[in-house]
């Protein structure tokens, strides 16, 4: 392409229709053309951003990598500027641009900028407003694409959270209905019983007493002697499914003495329809307890949901709990602190006042920190430390973990958009840009200290006061 045909050519872009003809013709002298064929690379991940880019002909597909998927965040068509503009301060491609039709592109260098900017205003200042454009599009879609990394780890921590409890209670409903089909046959040893009041009074005192027992975890050692106990005293007793009985008796941690105590107040023919009526009783109750566990471990997911997305509340500032949102926090991640043993500690100051904040952007906070700080563990001996404290006006959080640290070279960066450290679709880069500017929102700071084995993010956020209050 000759020069007055790339003249021609950047005439007919409509940012530059208004640039005057001696700024596009020193533009067009020293633009590189370059062709790019269909499937070829406009530019790739980790390349430099050394040239402004004019798109003359060609459709170009922008994409990123994410969990070693391809995610499609946008298009360069023809006309589009692109790369490095006007005082940006990029490095280097965070994607990549890949050719859909065969392209022609011309290619400015960045050594040649000082000078269109010192002589070429019009030019530099559509550039620039183009930069701005660019960014505030970039960030948009990142920050969007931030909210929906954030919302898949929320949607897959319930999913997983809410399976155990419910597949619980449907174990124990089958189990409570295969129990209660026994129950008929049983009954009718248990009318023919013959005793007075006192002694059903007494079984009835001495069941009710074990269940409201909490017995203590036994171990295999504990539970195999107790077994041949048992077994030893059944023994010499003419019982029906004296043995199917055991392990339940087991369960219950029934020893010789509660047997014997128990025979002792019936007839030698009643005993095995009581002892087998206490047994199911027993195990009634202990599969209601189970199915009441679960449900009650799903309304407190619900619940913590509902606190850490504030449903049916006002998104405006307000008066609100710190640790009720990092406590949801944590019942909402507890999939990924649990699955691999990790420790974790509260130590919340009960003194700590309400303050002024907009909670569900504060629960993305402590979602960003406590996520990455999960990240951070080691596979083995994860501590997590989150503690809370009052001094002056101001409320401080700290989130502590015993990872591998931020390297010093990264500590100065770690806020910057989009930088990350994570592997490729591992992270955005946003994550703690935004943490940022929600803290800023709040009037607050947020800073970090780190070394091998110990990163602590200090959160510090005022009390009683917020941005409104501020500008009034």
């Amino acid at each position: 392409m000759k020069n007055n045909k790339t003249f021609e050519g950047l005439q007919r872009f409509p940012l530059l229709q208004s640039i005057p003809d001696e700024q596009l013709q020193w533009l067009s002298e020293h633009l590189e053309i370059a062709e790019i064929p269909k499937g070829g690379y406009l530019f790739e991940r980790g390349s430099p951003i050394d040239h402004l880019m004019l798109i003359f002909e060609g459709d170009f597909e922008l994409y990123l990598m994410q969990n070693n998927s391809r995610k499609a965040f946008g298009r360069l068509q023809k006309h589009d500027i692109s790369g490095l503009l006007p005082f940006s301060r990029a490095k280097e491609a965070s994607g990549f641009a890949i050719a859909v039709t065969p392209g022609t592109v011309g290619k400015l260098h960045r050594n040649h900028l000082k000078e269109l900017i010192r002589r070429h205003y019009e030019l530099t200042e559509v550039l620039v407003h183009e930069m701005n454009n660019r960014i505030r599009n970039i960030t948009h879609i990142e920050v969007q694409n931030e909210k929906l990394i954030a919302l898949g780890k929320l949607s897959a921590g319930l999913a997983h959270e809410l399976n155990n409890p419910a597949s619980a209670m449907v174990r124990s409903a089958a189990l409570l209905q295969q129990h209660l089909m026994g129950l008929p046959a049983d009954f009718k040893q248990v009318i023919k019983i013959k005793t007075d009041d006192d002694a059903i009074d007494e079984v009835n005192r001495f069941m009710y007493q074990k269940l409201e027992e909490k017995p203590t975890e036994l171990t295999l050692l504990e539970k195999n002697t107790l077994e041949d106990d048992l077994y030893d005293w059944f023994s010499d007793c003419s019982l029906d499914d004296k043995y199917d009985l055991v392990p339940l008796l087991v369960e219950y941690q029934f020893n010789t003495e509660d047997l014997q105590f128990v025979k002792s107040l019936l007839r030698e023919e009643d005993f095995n329809p009581v002892l087998k009526w206490i047994v199911q009783n027993m195990t009634t109750h202990k599969t209601v307890t189970d199915i009441k566990e679960a449900s009650s471990r799903i309304e407190t997911l619900v619940q913590s949901v509902k606190t850490y997305s504030y449903m049916d509340q006002s998104l405006d500032f307000q008066l609100l709990d710190i640790h009720q949102g990092i406590q949801s926090t944590l019942n909402v991640l507890n999939h990924k602190i649990g699955k691999v043993g990790h420790e974790v500690t509260t130590q919340f100051d009960q003194n700590l006042p309400k303050i002024k904040g907009l909670p569900g952007e504060l629960n993305q906070v402590w979602t960003n920190l406590i996520d990455n700080a999960i990240d951070a563990l080691p596979d083995k001996g994860g501590k997590l430390t989150i503690w809370t404290k009052g001094r002056g006006n101001f409320a401080y959080v700290y989130i502590q973990d015993n990872g591998h640290g931020i390297p010093e070279e990264h500590a100065n960066r770690i806020f910057e958009p989009f930088f990350t450290t994570k592997e490729v679709g591992k992270g955005t880069g946003l994550g703690l840009d935004v943490t940022q500017k929600i803290i800023k929102q709040h009037n607050g700071q947020v800073k970090v200290t780190s070394r091998p084995g110990e990163t602590v993010f200090e959160v510090c956020l005022p009390i009683g006061q917020n941005s409104e209050e501020e500008n009034t």
